[in-house]
Order: structure tokens, then sequence, then C-alpha cells
């Protein structure tokens, strides 16, 4: 009964939050907030409907748990660099949040440049354990698709008669 009603929570905030996420970035559309608002409602979705979608848990859950770590390091091949104010260079990597970035400061382009790779890379938590989330989220419900359509197929498939 516990676990029922952490899973509705969780699926009902999820829910709620990717929504809003959605709502809150129209002006901006970038591809990477409508992915993170649809992941997010997508698997909150499915966690509301759980009993409905009848699949098996552990395989579900441990699939998007690695659907969620191994995206994250692939997101690490989207590379964003940034200029600003006077002299300023930063770079960030990650997608659909930069959460791996280094930056710096100086008189000169080349010496802001210099400088960041010389400071080396900075972890943001914060983004990395949303980047996950989304991820996983999206393992959620491309492995319930999955397992959904597999079902039907199964259903629907005409049994050979045997001669």
């Amino acid at each position: 009964m516990t676990s029922r009603i952490i899973r509705l929570t969780v699926g009902q905030l999820s829910l709620t939050f990717g929504m809003f996420w959605l709502v809150m970035n129209l002006t901006v559309a970038l591809d990477r907030h409508v992915f993170a608002g649809a992941a997010l409602a997508g698997g909150g979705l499915v966690l509301l409907l759980w009993r409905r979608i009848r699949l098996p848990v552990r395989p579900v859950v441990t699939g998007s748990v690695v659907f969620g770590v191994v995206a994250t390091v692939v997101g690490l091949v989207v590379r964003t660099v940034s200029t600003g104010g006077m002299f300023g260079w930063f770079e960030s990597r990650g997608w659909p949040f930069g959460w791996l970035s280094r930056g710096g400061l100086a008189d000169t382009p080349d010496g802001a440049h210099r400088r960041a790779v010389a400071d080396g890379w900075g972890t943001d938590l914060m983004r990395l354990v949303a980047d996950v989330t989304v991820w996983a989220y999206t393992g959620l419900v491309l492995i319930c698709l999955l397992g959904l359509v597999v079902r039907a197929q199964k259903a629907h498939r005409i049994p050979e008669r045997a001669e």
C-alpha cells in the first residue's frame, strides 16, 4: 500500500512538473526544454497508469536506470561554447542540461580560453541529477511503449494450425 502511494505521488508530481515546464517554456521553444518537459510528463503518466500497463517491475526499472545513466554519458557529446562579458569563455557538455562545464575570464579572448582550459572541468550536481532523471523517465516511457507493442503483437498473432 505504501509503495502504491509513493508511486502515485511521484507520478502526479512528475506529470504536474512536466506540464508546468512545458507551459513555462512555450516562448523559449528550445528542443531541450520540450524534451525535458515531455519526458517528465510522460514518465509521470506511466507511473499513474502503472496498474493498467501491467509490465514486470524489475526489468522496467532496471532498464530505465541503465538507460538514464548511459544516455547521460552519451549526452556529453553535445558541446556548447559561449563567450560573454569583456572576454569570457565558457564551455559546457551534456544534454538536455549542461552539467559538465568550465570557463574563464581574461583580458583577451585567447587568454580566457587558456584560463578555462587550465582551470579544468567542474560538475554541477543538480544538473547532473536532473539529466539522469529526465533520461531515466525517457527510458521508462520507451520501455513501456515497447512492452505494450510486443504484448499487442502477441495478442493479435494468428495461431498456426497443426496439420
